[in-house]
Order: structure tokens, then sequence, then C-alpha cells
């Protein structure tokens, strides 16, 4: 299976070496995300895909600059459907599920912070989207597109 990973930063990237690269990636995301990252991607198209992905939740992307922007309340919507079917998760987990770690605790898992999805690059720390939308996101603030890559779990 495959995932993407995207670079977002408040400052527009500039220069070559202002993008991340796979070998960013070898010291501690691959042997414990991925197997492996790449860079060959078509990076128009995975970024056009997040943004589908994202845009119902509420953002603003500027094809000519390469950002986005996240509206005020996106981290609500966001989070908001899986809030609820989180709610109706635990609420159908039984005891026996629980102590066997089955797939029902994966899915309250990955409801809570979606492990193989979309990776974030931001500041020099890569992180879960979900991870970046509850802790890091700043709603209102443009964030610059920088490499986009992929990577193999």
């Amino acid at each position: 299976m495959h995932g993407t990973i995207i670079q977002l930063e408040e400052k527009p990237l500039r220069f070559e070496e202002d993008f991340i690269c796979e070998e960013d990636f070898y010291d501690d995301f691959v042997g414990v995300i991925a197997d492996y990252v790449s860079d060959d991607v078509d990076r128009a198209e995975e970024i056009q895909y997040f943004v589908e992905e994202l845009k119902e939740f509420g953002i603003v992307y500027n094809e000519k600059e390469q950002s986005i922007t996240f509206l005020e309340g996106f981290k609500d919507k966001y989070f908001a459907a899986k809030f609820f079917k989180l709610k109706e998760a635990v609420e159908n987990l039984s005891f026996e599920d629980f102590v066997k770690d089955t797939y029902k605790v994966w899915e309250i898992q990955n409801l809570i912070n979606k492990k193989y999805g979309t990776y974030i690059h931001i500041k020099g720390e890569w992180m879960t989207l979900d991870t970046f939308v509850r802790y890091v996101l700043k709603e209102g603030i443009k964030y610059y597109i920088g490499s986009v890559l992929d990577y193999h779990f």
C-alpha cells in the first residue's frame, strides 16, 4: 500500500535545498512507518488529490502560489465525523475485542490518529495529518506546499 507525504511551510520555499527529499526519511520514517520513500510521483496530481480530500472541511488552495489556507472552523469540521464514528465504535467494542486487539481496536486507533494515511512534513518534522490538524495547524494561516513524496507500507 502507498501513502503520501506533503511538505508544508509557513514561508514560501524558494530554493531546491528547502525541499525535502526521500533521504530525509531514512533515519526514522523508513523502518518505522514505511518500507521506503520515493520522489517518483506526479506532484500536481497528488496535490490535487490532497486538496480534494480536504476541501469539504474548508480550505483555499492557490495553485499559482502553491499554497493552502485552512479556514476558520477547519479543525472542527475535520474531526466531527471521526468523533461520532469513534463514539459508535467504542460503544460497539466488547471487552473480548479489546483484549484480543481485533480489527475493532485498530479502527478506533485509526479514527484517533490514522497511521497509514497522509503525512505532513513541517519545520523539519513529519507527522500524521491528524496530528498536524490537532496540534500544529493554525487556521487562517497560509501554508506553502513543497515536496510531495510517496511512501510504501
